[in-house]
């Protein structure tokens, strides 16, 4: 995943409610009813008071991200269930995880950010559903993806499953990346993706755009009422480009955090295939 900073996370905790209303009043649905929505599940079959959460802070490799556990902690308890932060981090915070009565788990290093269910012993990935919250918000701000074309901007992790779903929504994708051979990979390995070299003229051609990139977007090469849907970190767009754009939907952490919880608790209530998830079994 795309290593966040103290700076980037820090107005979370106090500026979740905003996100909330904001996403309502973009998608028609506040960040709860949107995560059950891109999991195909009613938020009225999930009681989410009776769960709780832990959040595990991490230390290996760059180490903690002053502010990220409460960040993600903020973003569950938007969901409804309650959570907390442990007080020690690492094996030891697992392990304080394990002894309350904490049903998921939710930990992150520089490689992975996942959510372990403990009734299950399976873990949703947010990868996965930060690239399922997105694709979900880009057919929902458009009104449905079914024989459009999306330009994905990013061939990493977040932007190879987007293209995935993509396909799986009967779309068409042309795919671009500052590595061409990573585009040129899902070209190979898709129908109906297209690896584009010029990304400032695919830019300019194309209304509906998923951007899981890091880098700058000039306003100027975005069309009028384009559709854009942007877990890229940081911000990319500027004045002109929000002036141009119909809608862009783009939040640091909270909307694959709330896809995720979802995504946890749909493994052990609705019987949701692991694999459908990127989930794995962990636990006898």
């Amino acid at each position: 995943m795309t290593r966040l900073t103290e700076e980037a996370v820090k107005d979370i905790p106090s500026k979740i409610s905003c996100l909330d209303h904001e996403l309502e009043k973009r998608l028609g649905m506040d960040l709860r009813n949107f995560a059950c929505y891109a999991m195909n599940v009613s938020a009225d079959d999930i009681d989410f008071s009776s769960y709780k959460a832990a959040i595990v802070p991490v230390t290996s490799g760059k180490g903690i991200i002053g502010g990220f556990s409460r960040s993600v902690a903020a973003a569950v308890e938007t969901m409804g269930i309650r959570s907390s932060v442990t007080e020690a981090c690492d094996v030891a915070g697992i392990s304080e995880a394990f002894s309350s009565d904490a049903d998921i788990i939710f930990m992150a290093d520089d490689e992975r950010f996942i959510a372990l269910n403990k009734r299950t012993g399976s873990f949703s990935d947010n990868i996965w559903s930060t690239a399922k919250g997105y694709v979900t918000a880009l057919k929902i701000a458009e009104g449905g993806l079914e024989g459009k074309k999306v330009l994905v901007i990013g061939a990493g992790r977040v932007g190879t499953e987007a293209v995935k779903m993509i396909m799986e929504e009967k779309a068409c994708a042309d795919v671009t990346d500052i590595l061409p051979h990573k585009a040129s990979a899902l070209e190979s390995r898709y129908a109906g993706v297209k690896a584009i070299r010029d990304v400032e003229q695919a830019i300019k051609d194309n209304r509906l755009i998923l951007n899981a990139s890091p880098g700058k977007i000039p306003g100027t090469l975005i069309r009028e009422g384009a559709v854009i849907s942007s877990p890229g970190v940081p911000y990319a767009f500027d004045d002109e480009g929000e002036k141009r754009a119909k809608v862009i939907i783009h939040d640091v952490l909270s909307l694959g955090v709330a896809v995720m919880t979802v995504a946890s608790l749909s493994l052990s209530l609705f019987n949701v295939p692991a694999a459908d998830v990127v989930a794995e079994k962990v636990i006898p």
